[in-house]
């Protein structure tokens, strides 16, 4: 049986990696204070956005528009691993 404390915080860990991550790619793409166009871009409120980066769960249909706006590899954004950005083919 798998302990809900260890599961719980290992979730936690993976929440911060992915909230650093599209961070990391607003920063990029739309600069230090590009987040309302980001928001505005994928389909959220800017606070909505806020929340996000700060590592509340980012439900699927917005992290979907995220990676179709800015073209960002999900498996990057999903582990920090492999090539940023690009298009598939």
């Amino acid at each position: 049986m798998m302990d809900s404390t260890s599961s719980r915080s290992e979730w936690q860990v993976v929440k911060a990696g992915l909230a650093c991550r599209v961070r990391e790619v607003r920063e990029d793409l739309y600069g230090e204070h590009g987040g309302p166009l980001l928001a505005e871009d994928v389909g959220v409120p800017f606070r909505t956005w806020l929340n996000y980066e700060g590592g509340c769960t980012i439900p699927a249909q917005v992290i979907l528009k995220f990676i179709e706006t800015t073209q960002t590899h999900p498996h990057w954004l999903l582990t920090g691993e492999g090539t940023k950005y690009g298009t598939s083919t």
